[in-house]
């Protein structure tokens, strides 16, 4: 059916959330598999820890359950199909209740969940050391950029030369310092339960905005099309039969025949 200009903004808007979390469950999904078969040493050292392992599989995971979402959500939005729309909605439900469950528990236990990130990040630092690929660079640049750190910190950091991912550094006689402080310790000291919690609702809040436009697009997508009045086969309503009727009370106009002619005859 034709949608009005409010539903035509919800299936622009819905398809742009669509694609972000395409993008953002194929990040999650190609980066947990690299990252999981990938994390071997030279001579077959093995460079996981259990806490990885779980955290990657999460990762991989929830890539492929934002894959499905995103397909679901652009079938339903571009073909207006209410059932993918009704799959889209449950699914994605399902996902913003988790994420906000699981901010409420992360501030609530926020010394273990720290340990659990700073956990992360030391077993993703020891696999840059030997792999110096450009994945992990691109994970350890976003915890040094967020919480102002380079691995191991300070003098240690530029005894070891690896500022290349530091965001603080300058070069004296053509060796690059670091003055950054160590990262376990900053992820350790600088996740707030505010920050935490609003991180998580955040990510709540972006899919429950998306499970608005698809309702109401699914509500435009259910109404009854408005059909124009049928046309109606205008037939005489006098019968056949009357002019006839009418013939039969025509008088005569033939003159007479005269009387004198009849005689004669």
């Amino acid at each position: 059916m034709a949608l009005d200009g409010c539903g035509q903004l919800c299936k622009v808007l819905l398809v742009i959330f669509n694609v972000l979390f395409m993008l953002v469950g194929l990040a999650m999904l190609c980066g947990g598999l690299y990252l999981r078969f990938s994390a071997e040493g030279p001579l077959n050292l093995d460079l996981k820890t259990d806490h990885f392992v779980v955290s990657v599989s999460v990762m991989m995971a929830l890539g492929v359950l934002l894959l499905i979402i995103a397909i679901a959500g652009d079938y339903g939005s571009c073909g207006e199909n209410k059932s993918a729309l009704g799959v889209y909605i449950g699914l994605l439900s399902f996902l913003a209740t988790l994420a906000i469950i699981a901010g409420v528990l992360a501030s609530a236990n926020l010394p273990k969940f720290s340990e659990h990130v700073g956990e992360f990040y030391a077993t993703v630092y020891a696999q840059y050391l030997i792999k110096k690929d450009t994945i992990r660079g691109i994970i350890l640049k976003l915890f040094h950029n967020t919480f102002d750190c380079c691995g191991l910190g300070g003098t240690v950091q530029t005894i070891m030369q690896e500022t290349d991912t530091c965001p603080q550094e300058y070069s004296l006689l053509g060796i690059s310092i670091s003055t950054s402080t160590s990262c376990v310790t900053a992820i350790l000291a600088d996740l707030q339960r505010s920050s935490v919690l609003a991180a998580f609702l955040g990510i709540a809040g972006s899919m429950i905005v998306a499970i608005v436009l698809a309702y109401v697009l699914g509500h435009q997508t259910s109404r009854p099309v408005s059909s124009p009045p049928p046309y109606v086969l205008l037939s005489s309503s006098i019968p056949l039969t009357t002019s006839t009727q009418h013939s039969s009370f025509i008088p005569d106009s033939s003159p007479p025949l005269p009387t004198d002619k009849i005689e004669d005859v």
